[in-house]
Formats: structure tokens, sequence, C-alpha cells
């Protein structure tokens, strides 16, 4: 029978020695805040005040005009050169990442209703931004289009046939395109994976270190005893660290949760079993502290670049999307924004569950069954 005395005797004990070291409550606390506020602020998948130059060579009312309707997004800061300059040398040294060449003659075109082309060059260096760069440069250029036909439609009495599609668009859940609402939640479910691996495996290389893990084993104490105080703590300080992100994700960002809470944190415990197992895991097969955090950082960060927070899964290569399903992270993330954003229900989240369940009972047992073959 396991003893929940005993348990609750290293869960005091595990307490103790975080609250004795000040720099692990730093760790535990302060630095994870910072990281949420950091990284929330800083990773947006926003393109903004990319700087855009003008090669006016028709100078008329319509090509001002043309440049004039720039000036009202975000999205762009118009850098003044000369005529004189070429596109390709004003983005290699870095004074332009677009380029819009204007030709000779386009006012007149555009005023007769002939065909009139403009001449976009972007920086390609940076792929996605190019492209979306790309976009915003057809959004403003179609805007400009709109409005210089309402006006013609106005000033003569005898109505155009406008063959031209308008769609009206609108984005549900988030309707701002606030680029807040999708990194925050993976931020945190990073947070989470960082934490509860790491802190696992060092807790137990700790003691293996100091030689009481050994003492401890040839004690009447059950190994399940053992490990059930080692990792409870450690489990509670991640849903912590869990509750206090949500706030100041609400307080600082204005992210309101929209789902149950207590379906987080239900999908968050079953998580945890996969994150803590890992942690246990690495820990059996080292011997220091320090190889304990670099195999734990090896391991983070293949899980990281394949959970999709970076990169969609859907842009990565098929073999590489194949991995992807199988990382416990990438369904972690999926169910946080899910939650946190759409405010979705456990009905629309059972492959999540199904998936998130297995991989925590395969991976925890891996590692109860390597710590009594190990130790």
């Amino acid at each position: 029978m396991i003893s929940l005395k005993v348990i609750g005797s290293f869960i005091k004990k595990e307490f103790r020695q975080i609250m004795r070291s000040r720099e692990m409550l730093i760790v535990l606390f302060a630095l994870p805040a910072v990281q949420l506020l950091v990284m929330g602020f800083a990773v947006t998948n926003e393109v903004k005040n990319l700087n855009l130059s003008f090669l006016d060579y028709d100078r008329s009312a319509t090509s001002r005009a043309l440049i004039q309707s720039f000036d009202s997004t975000d999205r762009f800061r118009i850098v003044p050169v000369s005529n004189a300059a070429k596109p390709e040398e004003l983005i290699s040294a870095w004074k332009a990442s677009v380029v819009i060449v204007i030709p000779p003659g386009f006012g007149a075109d555009y005023g007769q209703g002939r065909q009139s082309n403009l001449q976009v060059i972007v920086d390609g260096i940076d792929g996605n931004t190019a492209s979306v760069a790309n976009s915003f440069v057809a959004g403003v250029v179609g805007d400009f289009h709109r409005k210089r036909m309402q006006e013609t439609m106005h000033r003569s009495p005898i109505p155009r046939l406008n063959t031209q599609v308008e769609l009206l668009s609108s984005m549900t859940f988030n309707p701002d395109l606030r680029s807040s609402l999708n990194t925050i939640p993976g931020i945190i479910a990073i947070l989470v994976t960082v934490t509860s691996m790491m802190l696992s495996a060092i807790s137990l290389v700790k003691e293996k270190e100091l030689g009481t893990l050994e003492q401890l084993l040839v004690t009447p104490v059950k190994k399940a005893e053992l490990m059930a105080g080692k990792l409870i703590p450690y489990l509670i300080i991640t849903l912590v660290q869990l509750q206090v992100a949500i706030v100041l994700a609400g307080l600082i960002f204005r992210i309101e949760l929209a789902g149950s809470y207590g379906l987080l944190l239900l999908f968050s415990m079953i998580y945890l079993f996969t994150t803590l197992g890992l942690g246990i895991l690495i820990s059996t097969r080292v011997a220091s502290q320090q190889q304990a955090m670099f195999f734990s950082w090896f391991i983070m960060v293949i899980i990281i670049l394949l959970s999709g927070f970076f990169v969609p899964v859907q842009n990565m290569p098929r073999g590489i999307r194949w991995i992807s399903f199988f990382n416990p992270l990438s369904h972690y993330m999926t169910v946080l924004r899910e939650i946190v954003i759409k405010g979705s229900g456990i009905t629309q989240l059972m492959k999540e569950l199904w998936i998130l369940g297995g991989s925590g009972v395969l991976i925890f047992g891996l590692s109860v069954l390597s710590f009594r073959k190990r130790v």
C-alpha cells in the first residue's frame, strides 16, 4: 500500500528546499513572467513599418494620390528617394524593403481606362515578409482603385459597368487580427513545458549527485512514493505558473479566457504527465544536473520547433508533419488556443484528449519502468 503520509512528507521537504532558495524562486516565478511579457510583445507574425520607396517617373496627380494612399497605413514607412536610384541598389543598401516603380504615362492611361501597370520590387530574403508585403501593396492599390471608381461614378451621370468583384471578408474570433491572440497561448504552452520537464529532471539528478537517492532507495520508502513526492510539487508549481500566465495575459494583453478554466486545467494535468515523464526519463540516463539541462534543452528545442509555434505545421513537408503529429506540445498548443480564443469544449477537443492521454500514459509509463530498472 502506498502511504499518503510518506508522500506528504516528501512534498513538504521539496517545498521547503524550494522556499529556502531565492534563486529557485526567481527561476520558478519571476523569470517565466518576464519571458511571457518580453516574448508576448516581441514575438509577432505581424508585418509593420516596412521601408517603402517610390520611383515616380510619371509625376502626375494620379501618381501623387497613389503615393499618398500609402500614408494611411502603419504597414509601411515611406522613405523618399531620388528617381535616379535603382530599386536593387535601394534594397541592397537596406534603404527600402519594397520599391514601387510608377512608369511614365501611368496617370494618363489610368484616367482613360487603359491598362496601367505598376512594378513592385520586394526584398525576398524573408519569404514570409515578402509575401505579406506584396499582399499589403495589392490591398492598398485595390482600395485606391475602388475609391477612384466611386468618385468617377459620382461625377458622371452615366453609370459605368464595373466588372470588378469585391470580397467582403470578416475575421471570426479575432476581428482585429491581433497577433497576441495567437502567440500568447503558444508562449504559455512553452513555459509550461520548460518548467515541468527541466525541473523534474534536475530534481531527481540532484538527489543522485548528493548521494541521497541511494540512501532513500534502501529505506522502506517505495519508489512510487518517492517519485510522487518529488513530482507533485513541480506539478503544483507548473499549474500555479499557468494561472499566473493567464492572469498576466488578461491584464496586459487583454486576452480573456473564452472557454472553461476547468477544462484547461484538465488538459494541462494530462499534458504534464508527458513532460514530467520526459524529465524522469532524462534523469535516469544522466549523471549530473548539467547533463540533465543539456538533454532537456535538446529535446525542448526539437519539440518547440515542431509544435507549429514559429512555422504552421501545415507548411512543413509531409514527413515532418507526421513527426509533428506525435509531438505532444503541438496538440497542447492547439488545446490552449482553442479554449482561450474560441472557447471550444470537450467535444471539439476529443482528438487532442486521446492523443495527449495516450502520450502521457506511454511516456510516463516508460519513465517509471526506466527509473526502476536504472536506479
